[in-house]
């Protein structure tokens, strides 16, 4: 060991003998600043975009209005892929077609039903076949979101 090596061990091992020393108050106090205001924007965020999500909704529903439509649907046997939702105090069970990669998905553990009013040509990517006659007509459906706001599953107001 040379002389600029034992200056070294001898100032480590004097700084060890002081204990910890944590970061200046200024520093921590700045830190936790930053972390609250990152904390805070992303809040806003959150809420703003799920408010502006329901009031889109929400437009398009008031839009459309109530308009009855018979479209022209004919199912693929997808009956045997339906999704059960079971109901609250003595409802009965709610039945939902499967919407594509829902499967993928993780399980649902709290469910929220949304109405929404969809073109009848939309059906045809889950499986329907649709007749081109009133293809862009909307339909109201029920739309299955899971805990984590992703769609699982439809099914269709008559």
């Amino acid at each position: 060991m040379n002389e600029n090596d034992r200056e070294l061990l001898e100032g480590l091992r004097s700084l060890a003998a002081d204990g910890q020393q944590g970061a200046p108050l200024r520093v921590e106090e700045r830190l936790l600043a930053e972390f609250q205001r990152r904390t805070r924007v992303r809040r806003a965020a959150f809420w703003s975009s799920g408010i502006a999500a329901i009031a889109a909704t929400l437009t398009v529903m008031m839009f459309l209005g109530s308009k009855q439509h018979a479209p022209v649907i004919a199912q693929t046997g997808m009956e045997a892929n339906m999704i059960e939702v079971p109901g609250s105090q003595g409802e009965t069970a709610m039945s939902f077609y499967p919407l594509p990669e829902a499967s993928e998905l993780p399980p649902v553990e709290n469910a929220t039903i949304v109405r929404v009013a969809l073109p009848v040509s939309s059906l045809r990517s889950i499986g329907f076949q649709v007749s081109d006659e009133g293809a862009n007509e909307p339909v109201e459906a029920d739309v299955l979101l899971g805990q984590d706001g992703l769609a699982r599953g439809v099914r269709f107001v008559e």
